[in-house]
């Protein structure tokens, strides 16, 4: 029953990787990192935008009471031309650490499955390479959201808008905030570091379990010696 239960208890590792694998791709391919208002300094009363993006792609809607105009956000594009928009070497350190935690999520689901079938020993294919790979996941998630909270503060918090709509007097700034495809990703550290203590908890009680046997070994040879 003890194997069992530790089988179990990998094999739930599995669905939490793979949770951590889709919220990680969640993040990578949805437009809400951050959302944030706008306001014309010339009219602030009769004027708002709305703005959104992700690390690819986003959206701004502005209205200088005359309706509402969209406009779509290519991020890429934007960085190349106005490299002001965004710092460019936070932006793709983001997008590695996020592809890099994906690739680790899901090397430890795969692994997951292969140590609920047949006890691993190798040490990257077994218990210890659970850890290694979740470990690696929660490092680069973490990683990302350190990257990205360094672009908030040294860039989003001030604008997020092009130089053109910054030349017709409009301004975000102290108007952005984090949207739910950053959370995302907290959620993905959060679920790494859950298999890290359930996959601890696993392999303490294999080794309890092989303790065990080896004292009541010693204690029977003392006995048969007396």
């Amino acid at each position: 029953m003890p194997g069992l239960f530790k089988r179990g208890l990998i094999f739930c590792t599995f669905f939490v990787a793979c949770a951590a694998a889709a919220l990680l791709l969640a993040g990578l391919g949805t437009k809400y990192w951050i959302q944030a208002s706008a306001k014309r300094a010339k009219n602030p009363l009769e004027s708002d935008g709305r703005i959104h993006f992700g690390l690819f792609e986003g959206r701004k809607e502005l209205n200088v009471a005359y309706g509402w105009r969209t406009y779509d956000i290519d991020i890429i594009s934007t960085m190349k031309f106005e490299p002001e928009f965004l710092n460019y070497w936070f932006w793709i350190g983001t997008v590695a650490a996020l592809c890099s935690g994906l690739l680790f999520s899901l090397l430890s689901a795969v692994f997951a499955v292969i140590n609920t079938v047949k006890t691993m020993h190798r040490c990257l294919t077994g218990l210890s390479g659970l850890i290694l790979w979740n470990f690696l996941t929660c490092l680069s998630s973490v990683c990302g959201i350190g990257l990205f909270i360094a672009q908030y503060y040294t860039t989003i918090q001030y604008n997020v808008l092009t130089r053109e709509d910054r030349a017709n007097e409009w301004t975000s700034e102290g108007m952005a905030e984090f949207s739910y495809s950053f959370w995302f990703v907290v959620g993905a550290a959060c679920a790494a570091f859950v298999n890290i203590i359930v996959v601890v908890i696993s392999t303490s009680e294999t080794e309890t379990e092989t303790i065990i046997p080896v004292l009541e070994e010693k204690t029977n040879g003392a006995i048969m010696l007396y």
